[in-house]
């Protein structure tokens, strides 16, 4: 079930939104707290979906700074006038029920908590505190920093699952926007999806049309099989617009989701047992490496991985990265007797540098801290060159391996100039399709590679390795494209 909160703040706002969202909501929820138009109230009899009433108070994040009497008076008007259910704070439950059974109310309850500070901590002792509550539905909604604390509402909610008690549990912020997602993998009753971009209740909201027609939210069950992208950041990412549609339309019971990760060990103890793999992006190609007990390719020479896969307890790494950007230079130019200089030091320069060595180019690692490439070179027996010093290693080919440019901070490059003999500059960034990187050295004649060519490439073997499901390359990039143009 998904739940679109009504925000306002005017009432023509709220009214907008009930429009453009009925389509994607199974239920609306009033935030009578950040929209206090009486006529919102009166909107309830109208509305056509089922109408959760909320009045958030500030203690728990709302905007409601009055007193208890005029809170339950608003929450009371919008159950005359048919709300179906009323989310009620833990702490003024008992109150509430007390005010209720003076006016002869009976409301269908929805009581919840909300914690801003730590609220992954001790899980199950929230549960028991909620479950006491003896409510229709129970909610907890809590801050998680890291991607992992998603782990928390899973526990939530395959607790009340096992106890049949109908449950809301939601990670706050972008670091838990898998827990949206992934409420029915869990065993949850409801998600909240915003009627529109920056319209959301809370951080990390996603819209409801994303829930629903991307992700196919809704119809997930506890079989589903959870995949995703594991860096930091991952925002960026259009993977989510890729992997989704392509497992629906093989029929793959499967779904990809985006996992800030910044503590990736603390992740592959929390959340790595019930994912059944992920792609990997900066930083942690190199340490997710660590994590397998085998390797497909030449993975294991390279050192760094940019996809896993789990079988039982053990984790198996390859590295699609490195022949898909490979491929991509050399169907412009042939890399065999060149000199390439990859600027970066980390999992994917690693990897493009061991397979342009492989296929004979001459390599040189750039960075700009001379400690990490004089340590990469030394590792893979190539030169190596300060960022400053690029055109005294005279690169035909100049690859950008590095995060520099990436949206949102487009207008950044990994160097101040491009030689004047570079002949072919490829950026491993696929988001902007032309970075400004890439925009100077087409300024000065050198052919350009961008990194969407070889992210449909790696994605054609990663999607195999990950799910079994074959497609191809063309099928991808079409995808690719369309998510471009659809999610700028």
């Amino acid at each position: 079930m998904i739940i679109v909160p009504i925000v306002g703040p005017t009432l023509a706002d709220a009214r907008r939104q009930i429009r453009t969202s009925r389509r994607d909501a199974d239920m609306f929820e009033f935030r009578l707290d950040l929209c206090r138009d009486p006529e919102l109230i009166r909107a309830i009899r109208s509305s056509r979906i089922p109408v959760i009433a909320t009045c958030r108070p500030v203690r728990e994040g709302g905007r409601f700074d009055g007193g208890e009497g005029d809170r339950f008076e608003r929450l009371g008007d919008a159950l005359r006038a048919g709300a179906a259910y009323i989310d009620c704070e833990l702490d003024a439950v008992k109150e509430f029920r007390a005010w209720c059974s003076a006016r002869k109310l009976r409301p269908r309850l929805i009581v919840s908590r909300h914690d801003f500070k730590d609220g992954h901590a001790d899980v199950l002792k929230v549960y028991k505190q909620l479950r006491a509550a003896r409510a229709d539905i129970i909610k907890f909604a809590y801050t998680a920093t890291d991607a992992w604390q998603i782990a928390a509402a899973r526990t939530f909610l395959q607790r009340a699952a096992r106890d049949r008690q109908r449950a809301i549990a939601i990670a706050m912020g972008e670091a838990g926007e898998a827990s949206r997602i992934l409420y029915r993998v869990f065993g949850g009753w409801a998600t909240f999806g915003a009627a529109g971009e920056n319209e959301g209740s809370a951080p990390g909201q996603l819209t409801a049309a994303v829930l629903r027609h991307v992700f196919l939210a809704h119809k997930r069950t506890p079989r589903t099989k959870v995949f995703g992208l594991v860096g930091d950041p991952v925002r960026q990412s259009k993977g989510i617009y890729v992997h989704n549609p392509l497992y629906a339309k093989a029929g793959f019971n499967g779904i990809y989701v985006r996992f800030p990760v910044g503590d990736l060990d603390r992740f592959m103890k929390e959340c790595g047992p019930w994912v059944s793999g992920c792609s990997v992006t900066l930083p942690h190609k190199s340490a997710m490496a660590r994590h397998c007990t085998s390797f497909i390719g030449s993975a294991a020479m390279i050192g760094a991985v940019n996809t896993v896969v789990r079988q039982g307890r053990r984790w198996i790494g390859a590295n699609t990265d490195a022949g898909a950007a490979l491929d991509a230079i050399e169907k412009q130019f042939p890399v065999r007797g060149e000199r390439m200089v990859i600027l970066g030091a980390g999992g994917a320069a690693r990897a493009i540098a061991v397979e342009g060595a492989r296929r004979g180019a001459m390599v040189t690692i750039a960075n700009r801290s001379e400690d990490r490439a004089r340590g990469l070179s030394s590792e893979l027996d190539v030169a190596w060159c300060r960022t400053d010093a690029l055109a005294a290693a005279q690169p035909a080919i100049l690859v950008n391996t590095t995060p520099v440019g990436m949206w949102p901070a487009m207008d950044a490059v990994p160097v101040p100039s491009i030689p004047p003999c570079v002949r072919l500059a490829f950026d491993a960034i696929y988001n902007p399709a032309v970075t400004r990187f890439l925009a100077m050295a087409a300024e000065q004649g050198a052919r350009t590679v961008s990194g969407a060519a070889m992210y449909a490439g790696q994605a054609v073997d990663q999607i195999r390795i990950l799910t079994g499901v074959r497609v191809s390359g063309a099928t991808v990039m079409r995808t690719f494209q369309t998510a471009i143009r659809q999610h700028p």
